[in-house]
């Protein structure tokens, strides 16, 4: 999932008070007008977002996006740890006779 395109899509909502009306009156319309093209599980995420806030007037829908979006760091995900040698790697080999 491209979180940037995400991002950019929420802050175009939260911003573009035309915009926002568009999409919700004919999500998949809109998006290909603006050039947003969005993978399957994008499109689901948008989806189920306009599904939870189909009872959000524009202006509180739009302060929600917003708050949304201060709340995000922006920054890129956590790099995770290294592995470790600790148990990894072949077995020691048994001593012959035991």
């Amino acid at each position: 999932m491209r979180e940037n395109v995400l991002r950019n899509l929420a802050s175009r909502a939260a911003t573009d008070s035309e915009f926002l009306r568009q999409v919700r009156k004919d999500l998949e319309d809109t998006l290909a007008r603006y050039d947003y093209h969005l993978t399957a599980e994008e499109m689901r995420l948008v989806r189920d977002l306009r599904h939870q806030t189909a009872q959000m007037s524009d202006e509180e829908l739009s302060r929600t996006l917003a708050g949304g979006l201060e709340r995000r760091t922006g920054g890129p995900p956590a790099r995770p740890a290294a592995p470790s040698w600790r148990g990894t790697g072949p077995a020691r080999p048994a001593r012959p006779g035991r």
